[in-house]
């Protein structure tokens, strides 16, 4: 069926969402990867929520513990930036000569806090964050400077 789609007639696609779970979960491979365009029927397009963007979805067994999808993406993400660095080091220098920017940091591993530790570096300094309730956009930047300076890292989990 159409529907209205910012003002433009469009139909709903099908998500592979099931198939994968089903190929992690029954079929024995242990991780499903697919890549792919994604098209979400609301108005986020902002800086942090696109409505269309190319997606990078997994799927995957989990044996003991979910921490196991973090250190997949940890590995992930480091790939990304030495390749980044490593490859792309004459364009990172084209693009900081008009955009000036610090190079990024990052651990090996991806540094892991909890939401409640994250919650409590804010309080330690000065900065009203329940636990239960959600980050602002203001005190997600703050946390990010405080991880940096404590943790000398622009990169980590929570």
């Amino acid at each position: 069926f159409k529907l209205d789609y910012f003002g433009q007639e469009a139909c709903l696609a099908m998500s592979p969402q099931l198939h994968k779970q089903m190929t992690a979960a029954c079929s024995g491979f242990e991780r499903v990867f697919e890549t792919g365009p994604v098209f979400r029927a609301e108005n986020s397009n902002t800086r942090r929520h696109l409505c269309e963007f190319t997606g990078m979805d997994l799927e995957m067994a989990i044996h003991e513990h979910y921490d196991e999808v973090l250190e997949v993406f940890s590995d992930l993400f480091i790939y990304i930036f030495d390749g980044l660095n490593e490859r792309c080091k004459s364009e990172l220098e084209r693009v900081r000569e008009q955009h000036p920017f610090e190079d990024l940091k990052y651990c090996r591993p991806t540094l892991k806090i909890s939401y409640a530790e994250g919650c409590k570096l804010l309080r330690e300094a000065g900065i009203d964050q329940d636990d239960y309730e959600d980050l602002s956009t203001k005190n997600e930047k703050k946390l990010g400077e405080i991880v940096r300076e404590k943790y000398d890292t622009d990169f980590f989990f929570m």
